[in-house]
């Protein structure tokens, strides 16, 4: 027999039997679907923060105090990075340093209209806010000719909370701590994933800040950027360095202090999204299994119905390699059918996850292949035992059969 009749002999017997095809497809299209909507999605939340991310550059590296993230946000008691700190790193001589930018904070009650929202006021130099890139809705950021005055830049949601939608209050006062602040502005951040604090926060100069509001000058984190991204590293280990002769950290002792690029994030989220992403794909490839079980057995099935049609086959001239040929072309169609379909389900399922979560939609072509290959693999792989079965038997035994 020919490849060609093959093939139309085994469409046909499956067309007969669509329920029951449609059935052991679905084994296989959850599972590809499944691998497919995880692999996009993992890919897409990548791309996301990526892009979050060099909206503020990859040029510029956070000193932050404490030996942990806890004390970094303020929750341990280790030894604050000050004031001091910057100017010492300033005035270090580390030559690719271009900028040293140190920003402080307080969680203060802000009031106007009689309105009060509890804000996180932070505390910034020019060189801060040209680093960290706000976006500005009304009004403008602050220069060294606010260094000591009493001037605030609201967070667009604070603005919108104290003074109304699409309300410009530049101008205006508000209250912090029973003082009168000006408002010089209106900002947002400018990326929806790192800096959207900017939206919720108040900033004013950090003189002002550690004069007026806190009282001291302790700092959340020094922002550096470097002149050449290519010597980050390096500029991050003379820093550090420096740090430890500056604070007295006796060999052998741990830092008090913690050093982290926008670049390394970006390496341990892109790791711990892969890991993440391989251990549901690993999940779903469970269902790939459990549907190339449920071929098998359905291919099973198949050979017990179709027994005096076997034999009938075999009667007329048909040979093993024939009858073996047919099973395995009926088994890869219906998991290259399932595969195909679930891939579609996959994309569609992906795309509009990806839209609704304001995620880049990107469908990942190299896991379609995967996908592919191994909805063929499975076909063969869970068909080859049936089909082998179905072209061993005997015509006259498989003619006697009812």
């Amino acid at each position: 027999m020919e490849y060609k009749e093959l093939f139309i002999s085994a469409i046909q017997t499956l067309r007969t039997n669509v329920v029951r095809t449609a059935l052991t497809m679905l084994g296989v299209i959850i599972g590809i679907s499944s691998v497919i909507l995880i692999a996009s999605l993992g890919q897409s939340s990548v791309k996301f923060i990526t892009d979050q991310l060099s909206q503020f550059g990859t040029n510029y590296f956070q000193v932050s105090p404490g030996n942990n993230m806890r004390a970094a946000f303020g929750g341990g008691s280790g030894k604050p990075l000050t004031v001091d700190d910057s100017d010492a790193i300033k005035s270090a001589g580390i030559s690719n340093i271009e900028t040293v930018a140190p920003m402080g904070f307080a969680s203060r009650a802000i009031s106007a209209n009689e309105t009060t929202k509890t804000t996180t006021i932070y505390g910034l130099t020019p060189e801060g806010q040209v680093m960290l890139k706000p976006e500005m809705v009304f009004g403008e950021g602050m220069t060294h000719d606010d260094k000591n005055n009493k001037v605030i830049v609201l967070g667009i949601d604070v603005a919108e909370d104290l003074f109304g939608e699409d309300t410009d209050p530049v101008g205006l006062s508000v209250k912090v701590d029973d003082q009168k602040y000006r408002v010089i502005g209106v900002s947002k951040s400018s990326g929806g994933f790192i800096g959207g604090f900017f939206n919720s926060a108040a900033t004013v100069p950090l003189e002002v800040l550690s004069d007026l509001i806190r009282g001291d000058d302790d700092l959340f984190e020094i922002d550096i950027s470097v002149a050449n991204t290519d010597l980050l590293d390096e500029t991050m280990d003379e820093v550090e360095l420096f740090l430890r002769d500056e604070r007295n950290i006796k060999d052998g002792e741990d830092n008090d202090f913690n050093l982290v690029s926008f670049k390394e994030s970006l390496g341990i989220i892109e790791t711990v999204t892969g890991l993440l992403t391989t251990l549901i794909i690993g999940v779903s490839a469970i269902s790939l299994v459990v549907g190339g079980v449920g071929i098998m057995n359905i291919m099973l099935v198949s050979v017990a119905e179709r027994t005096r049609e076997i034999g009938l086959l075999k009667s007329i001239g048909a040979k093993e390699k024939d009858i073996l040929v047919q099973f395995l072309i009926e088994s890869v169609v219906i998991t290259v059918s399932g595969g195909t379909i679930g891939i579609i389900i996959g994309v569609v399922l992906a795309m509009i996850v990806s839209l609704i979560a304001g995620l880049p939609v990107i469908v990942s072509i190299p896991w379609i292949f995967i996908a592919l290959i191994v909805s063929s693999g499975i076909g063969i792989l869970f068909g080859l035992y049936p089909a082998k079965r179905a072209s061993r038997l005997s015509p006259i035994d498989a003619l006697r059969n009812e």
